[in-house]
């Protein structure tokens, strides 16, 4: 079976960790989404593409399979905005979106994220200018096979079918997931809810149906693993499941459902 977690992040001293940790839980898939936190300029952008893009290479050598995701964290935007002024920041950010975006049509990468707007308080403008990024973002993938992994505040229903509005608006129908989401299986307007993979989360969850996911958002930090949640989660959940008697068949389709998403058949 295919056990698949959607929400990984790691760097080269933390790969190992992972990797031993989540694959004797019987973990066999990852999403592997690049941690640009300290980038503050083009050039470092694009190193850390490269670095991500080279971990996936050595996970796939040790047998696991690995999507990847790279593109500007959200916050960067609010930093560069706050050092180098919204018309400097603009051009960086944009110009980041647009090399993952090139890696990604090369066949580096699989998809783009995690990209959006600030899940914390902030000012209306920061507001407004991550809504005209993230349009961008959309207009971008318009009419491609590019998944977006979306980082946002917490959404209700009314919330994420306004985000798939705005991406409909602008030319993206779907593949749109909303990272680190409430568990709304339903009435979400079609956006895909990545959800962080706790016992309650996973017991609500439609299985045999396709069209959600769940995660660890594992931090990529192995002196602090459960923060957000230990990198073995998703296959425990999964043995917590079958042993409870939900029907393993159903946990399959449902997990199998990563495959046609990102395209790898």
């Amino acid at each position: 079976m295919s056990i698949f977690d959607n929400h990984v992040h790691l760097n080269p001293l933390s790969k190992d960790f992972f990797l031993k940790t989540f694959k004797k839980a019987g973990g066999t898939s990852i999403n592997l989404v690049n941690l640009t936190e300290n980038c503050r300029s083009f050039e470092e952008f694009a190193e850390k593409y490269d670095e991500t893009i080279s971990i996936s290479r050595g996970l796939r050598q040790e047998g696991l399979e690995v999507v990847v995701t790279i593109g500007p964290y959200p916050v960067n935007y609010i930093e560069m905005r706050e050092r180098f002024g919204r018309e400097k920041a603009v051009e960086v950010y944009r110009k980041s979106i647009d090399l993952a975006i090139s890696l990604i049509e090369d066949g580096k990468a699989d998809a783009i994220g995690e990209v959006g707007r600030p899940h914390f308080e902030t000012a209306n403008e920061i507001i407004v200018e991550s809504n005209i990024i993230m349009e961008y973002i959309f207009q971008c993938t318009a009419g491609k096979d590019i998944p977006v992994i979306l980082h946002t505040e917490s959404l209700d229903s009314n919330g994420m079918c306004d985000i798939m509005r705005m991406a409909k608006k602008n030319g993206k129908n779907s593949l749109v997931v909303k990272h680190f989401s409430a568990p709304i299986f339903s009435e979400n307007c079609d956006i895909i809810p990545s959800v962080p993979a706790g016992r309650k989360n996973v017991r609500m969850a439609p299985w045999g149906k396709a069209g959600f996911f769940f995660e660890t958002d594992f931090a990529g930090d192995e002196s602090n693993p459960n923060f957000v949640l230990p990198p073995d989660s998703v296959p425990k959940r999964v043995a917590m499941l079958i042993q409870e008697g939900i029907d393993k068949e159903k946990i399959e389709h449902s997990m199998d459902f990563y495959n046609d998403f990102y395209g790898l058949r």
